[in-house]
């Protein structure tokens, strides 16, 4: 009589370490252009910024037929360095004279957005004008 073949129940050494490869090599796919994609979407944060900021200008210029550095004149706690809503850019404006200003939004030191060389800064002036110091296509 022959002995009773026990069936073993399991995976093998090799099948675990094909499921990890694959895995790994997934992740390695993954996360990079993950990591890119909220980069662009972050950069929504100094768009808004931005924006707010250029309309705060035109009502400042609406009543007092200029524009003006002076961030506090436009309602901001603060002159410098106001901080966007999700704190990635903080504002900054030039008005070289009444008639003109140009609105910078730049990344905060050490920040998420810091390291996003193919955007930079965002830029917008009084003709609506916008411009990155990256210089990428795509920022706006």
């Amino acid at each position: 009589m022959s002995a009773p073949m026990h069936r073993t129940r399991g995976f093998t050494l090799i099948e675990v370490l094909i499921v990890v490869a694959i895995i790994g090599i997934l992740a390695a796919i993954a996360v990079p252009s993950y990591a890119a994609y909220m980069t662009q979407v972050r950069r929504s944060d100094a768009t808004i910024l931005l924006t707010e900021a250029a309309g705060e200008q035109f009502r400042y210029f609406s009543e007092f037929n200029a524009y003006t550095e002076e961030l506090t004149e436009l309602g901001y706690a603060v002159d410098t360095a106001v901080p966007s809503a999700d704190r990635h850019y903080t504002l900054s404006a030039v008005a070289s004279d009444p008639s003109r200003f140009v609105l910078t939004a730049t990344p905060v030191a050490g920040g998420l957005q810091a390291g996003d060389a193919e955007c930079g800064s965002f830029t917008l002036d009084q003709n609506g004008v916008r411009a990155t110091t990256g210089g990428g296509e795509n920022c706006w």
